[in-house]
């Protein structure tokens, strides 16, 4: 009877958040989307070497608590294989870049504290990259599908700036299966955090953009 009780409990709890989910996002999907961009760097590794990814995003933020988007990843740290072309020894960079899709939700804890949850889907090519007489050449080039599943908390000052520590994995749907990196792996970053169109909207009050900024507070 006890097992039932919880059971019973714990279903209407499960079923309640979830109603009190669905509500929210269509609460804030009704109202007017605002425009979100942002810069981002985050720490990984690519087999047994760091690898740092650079990435930004632009999107459509509904009510601060749902975002949709799209943007660009690339690796930006050095990574080098030596490669035999036509008998001379010659240093390949990692070429690692890839568009991103995204959808976001955000949960507001306290006035300052918030946690991000963003899911990442991608699309783009692995490759070794190598100068052979004065051309560019993109070797073992293959189409890759990473999946990256994110949380971020954040602490925000104001409006303007806060402090940001991420944690996530990257998973490879499809992997380049003629390199021999593992890309798997994961990611984490910690650092500040701006946002430009706030600071917009402060300092160009009158314009059309900073209105729908602030409509949207």
């Amino acid at each position: 009877m006890k097992k039932i009780i919880c059971i019973f409990l714990f279903c209407s709890v499960a079923l309640t958040s979830q109603a009190q989910f669905i509500d929210t996002l269509q609460a804030a999907i009704e109202r007017k989307g605002t425009v979100a961009f942002s810069f981002n760097t985050r720490d990984s590794y690519i087999g047994n070497n760091y690898a740092n990814i650079f990435g930004f995003m632009i999107g459509v933020c509904f009510g601060k608590k749902f975002t949709i988007g799209g943007g660009y990843n690339t690796l930006s740290s050095p990574i080098y294989e030596t490669q035999n072309i036509e008998g001379d020894a010659i240093r390949a960079k990692l070429n690692f870049s890839y568009l991103s899709y995204f959808v976001e939700y955000t949960v507001n804890l306290t006035s300052h504290w918030e946690v991000d949850i963003p899911v990442f889907i991608g699309i783009g090519s692995s490759s070794y990259q190598y100068t052979l007489n004065n051309k560019l050449i993109d070797e073992s080039s293959k189409v890759i599908l990473p999946l990256e599943p994110q949380v971020e908390l954040d602490y925000n000052f104001n409006k303007y700036w806060g402090l940001s520590t991420q944690v996530g994995y990257r998973f490879m749907l499809i992997n380049n299966d003629l390199l021999t990196y593992n890309f798997n792996s994961v990611t984490y970053s910690v650092g500040l955090s701006i946002s430009p169109f706030e600071i917009y909207a402060s300092l160009f009050p009158r314009t059309k953009l900073a209105k729908m900024i602030e409509s949207n507070d």
